[in-house]
């Protein structure tokens, strides 16, 4: 039998001492679910965790209990709040205080009498990954020690800390992963991996969208952390592969953002060296610092750090969800070789006490995350007016910083094209933090172009020291070389002033940034960061913004929220009209359509009748839902052509590709009809009689897409891909009229079974002659081209991976192709912002090509025009693409069933 863990022995022997009343009627997690947490072969359910947290809350006035709203499948999303009696009956004064200390603008004397009996806040976050179950368990025993035992350490902790948990931040994907794991259990599957994404729309990606929102469990963690409980201190507790050390602990490894404020850093270095203690004073082997995970930027629950919160990450090495694993000696060491920043497996200062195999349970890493979420909490409570100090210190030297260094304020002009992509951009901010304001009346201002931020210019230091430089660039990124010097911006435009609490998101978010090539060593790989080298939202999303260096006039109000509204309804003659420059056009005509009203379009708007009595009606009910902006009467409508909703298949299969369910989110979100594919949907031929388009997303290799999961490897009805007879179904529904978009590397398909006359011109070229991390590059679009309907002629396109298309020495009579947009010709100017190395390979090639095949088309997107619902300057370049293919075709151009 296992060893009882050190969290769940301390537990039980304040209660044997004798504990508070609630100790005796709350039960602990072993007479509530029947096993202990950590068990081999047992998972504490959501529902069942739920149910656990309820009747613990009703008995301990410990707790406290909050369904903060419903998840995207229906599932309770709920905070666990503990601390003693008295400060859970005060805890709006206590957010209250930490929101006014968060905010820096108060001297220090009156920080420190506001800091002198209030408690540290701890936000701890569990279970984002939904397979990486050990840390919804781990929460179990959590609630249950603060809830119930009485020894010193407890009572201190409650005391002098609210710790904020979230138990499960994914609760759908933990009920997936639950009753996968209990379908398979003690079966020849019981290893099998999950065939379907544990979110519903990002999967593991889900930690991903923690700069721009798009998921609701996101939405509700950033009110959590901004706009509710205003931490100090944040733990977000994962698991990493079987094979290496058994828990990582910050600190991180460099390079570091140097925009963070400097005591972040030194924060995380104090506070994980007593976990790293406490893991070690509790027998724990193989703790590693200042490796493998080097996290910069935006990608992930850490964004914290941006807003001076002291933002932990801790990985644990996995089991088998919750079976054992048995890891080897010679597993480790070669792991090792391969892990970044280890140059060998064994004792180092940073691993000073290394695992040198055997099995590896559930168990161990519940207890492992145990003791490093009491150490935690222990030098929070110990430490509290350190840490909470800490981040007024921090707010308020930054604002100073601003002051001193600039630049003065980003302007969002209420004057733009896509009024709605900008107005969603300004929401996102104010909700992850960063305040905004809003001119009541017109203003100048004089741009910068193209002024690097001082202190980061890359002349100032060595060649391997600076990390990344900042340059000025706007988000439509044409005629910024001829704006006057001074720029006149209406009223109703964001203000985003950068000497405020948040100015390191503020840079990360709106600047664009050209981070510097670093190396592994002399000579050796470039050096890769965890997550992507840039996210610059104007850039990404679409949107003008400008950097304003030196202070300027104007009338500004803080803005809570953004109440951007479309103008009134206008009168019509013959026609109402909807901008193909706005994406919510786009979700607009979809939905008149869908409710049978007819929409025909232009190159520049979609069009429908005044004369018919309902469309009023519908469109300003969508003025008001979807705040889209309505003309009356364009010049262009007697040009106007019909168009219909596309039928959409999106293949899925039992790939779980990540990519598939953001392209899936957005096209729900916009109101496309979209059908999920399945293997046998596929192959079962005759496509074209039940789809117009159908989409193969990136993140499915040709293998994959063939032969899918392996006999043996899955359930039966898991098993498998498309086949040789799901890609002679493909090229039929194409030759038949159909419409094939493939994205980014969902192209695998068309590039090496088609036969059409293209190359990737990067194929073969090693990570030393072409490195680009996840980037923005400039992509020049054909205006000529239907796809670039309401799309500039430059545009930044988002690099997670991508394509860089050329024709072929050999040829296909049936092909006709046309480049629809290309990377920058001239290789210095590929690069908006972020890391890129190598682009002379990429400089002029094509990035989107249309290829006639048969009586369809086929679309190659060699980047991710969709990148996780996030890059909303790409999106129309999709759209149109989905639109056009439901142009009405003639019986003779659709073909028939026999061909």
């Amino acid at each position: 039998m296992r060893v009882l863990r050190y969290f769940a022995v301390l537990a039980l022997l304040a209660s044997a001492l004798g504990s508070a009343a609630t100790a005796q009627t709350a039960p602990s997690p072993e007479q509530h679910f029947g096993f202990a947490m950590g068990t081999d072969k047992k998972l504490a359910r959501w529902d069942e965790m739920l149910a656990y947290f309820t009747e613990v809350a009703g008995v301990s006035a410990r707790v406290r209990l909050d369904t903060v709203g419903p998840t995207t499948l229906g599932n309770p999303y709920v905070v666990v709040t503990l601390s003693s009696p008295g400060n859970l009956a005060r805890l709006d004064e206590i957010r209250a205080a930490s929101a006014t200390l968060a905010a820096g603008r108060i001297s220090r004397a009156e920080a420190e009498a506001l800091a002198a009996d209030l408690p540290a806040t701890a936000f701890i976050n569990h279970n984002i990954h939904s397979t990486e179950i050990a840390s919804s368990q781990t929460s179990v025993d959590l609630v249950y020690r603060l809830a119930t035992a009485d020894d010193q350490l407890t009572r201190e902790i409650l005391d002098n800390v609210v710790t904020v948990l979230v138990p499960s931040a994914n609760p759908d994907g933990q009920i997936m992963v639950v009753d996968w794991y209990r379908r398979n259990v003690d079966t020849e599957y019981e290893d099998a991996r999950l065939p379907f994404l544990y979110h519903p729309y990002a999967g593991h990606d889900n930690n991903r969208d923690y700069f721009q929102a798009n998921l609701v469990e996101t939405r509700y963690w950033m009110t959590l952390m901004y706009h509710t409980v205003h931490p100090q201190l944040y733990l977000d507790q994962h698991q990493m592969g079987s094979n290496g050390p058994r828990i990582f602990v910050p600190p991180y490894p460099d390079p570091m953002n140097p925009d963070v404020h400097p005591l972040q850093w030194q924060s995380l270095r104090f506070m994980g060296g007593g976990i790293v203690t406490d893991l070690q004073a509790a027998g724990k082997q193989g703790v590693i610092t200042s490796a493998l995970y080097r996290i910069w930027g935006q990608e992930g629950a850490l964004t914290g750090r941006y807003h001076n919160i002291v933002a932990l990450l801790t990985e644990s090495a996995s089991a088998n969800i919750a079976s054992p694993v048995t890891v080897t000696r010679e597993q480790l060491l070669g792991s090792a070789n391969r892990a970044r920043d280890i140059d060998e497996y064994g004792f180092s200062m940073q691993m000073a006490d290394p695992w040198w195999g055997g099995e590896w349970r559930l168990g161990d890493i519940v207890e492992y995350q145990a003791i490093a979420a009491l150490s935690y909490l222990k030098q929070a409570a110990r430490f509290r007016q350190q840490y909470v100090m800490g981040r007024w210190q921090m707010a308020s030297e930054t604002m100073a910083k601003g002051v001193a260094e600039g630049p003065y304020a980003y302007v969002i002009s209420a004057d733009q094209e896509d009024p709605v992509t900008a107005a969603e951009l300004v929401r996102t901010l104010i909700l992850q933090g960063v305040e905004v304001h809003r001119a009541v009346a017109p203003f100048s201002a004089e741009p910068d172009h193209g002024m690097r931020v001082p202190g980061t210019s890359m002349a100032d230091s060595g060649p391997e020291n600076s990390e990344s430089t900042h340059h000025e660039d706007e988000g439509g990124l044409e005629g910024r070389e001829t704006d006057p010097e001074t720029r006149s911006f209406p009223a109703g435009s964001w203000v985003v002033l950068a000497a405020q609490p948040s100015r390191a998101a503020v840079l990360d978010l709106l600047q664009p940034v050209e981070r510097r090539l670093l190396r592994e060593y002399p000579g050796g790989p470039y050096l890769r960061s965890y997550d992507g080298a840039a996210y610059t939202m104007p850039l990404q999303m679409g949107v003008g913004s400008v950097r304003v260096n030196e202070p300027f006039e104007a009338p500004l109000e803080p803005v809570d929220e953004v109440l951007f509204r479309a103008p009134e309804l206008p009168e019509a003659q013959t026609a109402f009209a909807l901008s193909r420059r706005a994406n919510v056009s786009y979700a607009a005509a979809n939905r008149l359509m869908a409710e049978d009203i007819p929409v025909t379009l232009t190159n520049d708007h979609f069009i429908v009748s005044a004369a018919d009595p309902r469309v009023r009606p519908a469109l300003e009910r969508l003025r008001l839902e979807l705040e889209v902006p309505v003309t009356a009467d364009p010049a262009d409508a007697a040009t106007a052509r019909p168009t219909g909703r596309s039928r959409i298949g999106l293949y899925q299969g039992w790939a779980a590709s990540m990519d598939e369910g953001w392209t899936r989110l957005l096209l729900e979100r916009y109101g496309f009809d979209v059908t999920t594919l399945s293997n046998q949907d596929v192959r079962g031929g005759q496509l074209w009689t039940r789809f117009d388009v159908v989409i193969i997303p990136s993140e499915i290799p040709l293998r994959r897409l063939l032969d899918g999961t392996a006999e043996g490897d899955a359930p039966p009805e898991f098993v498998g891909g498309i086949g040789d007879e799901g890609v002679e179904a493909l090229q039929a529904f194409v030759r038949e009229g159909g419409t094939l978009v493939t994205l980014d590397r969902g192209d695998e398909v068309v590039l090496e079974r088609f036969d059409i006359p293209v190359r990737d011109a990067l194929d073969g070229l090693s990570d030393r002659d072409f490195f680009a991390p996840a980037s923005l590059f400039r992509m020049d679009v054909d205006q000529a081209s239907p796809l670039a309907v309401g799309t500039p002629s430059q545009v930044a396109a988002k690099w997670a991976t991508g394509r860089a298309y050329e024709p072929t020495d050999f040829a296909d009579a049936g092909a006709r192709i046309r480049t629809v947009a290309r990377w920058a010709a001239d290789p210095a100017a590929v690069l908006m912002s972020g890391l890129l190395a190598g682009a002379e390979h990429l400089a002029g090639k094509a990035a989107v090509l249309e290829v006639e095949y048969g009586r369809g088309r086929i679309y190659l997107y060699g980047f991710r025009v969709q990148h996780r619902a996030q890059t909303g300057g790409t999106f129309r370049l999709l759209f149109n693409a989905l639109f056009r293919s439901s142009e009405p075709r003639t019986a003779t151009e659709h073909g028939n069933q026999d061909g």
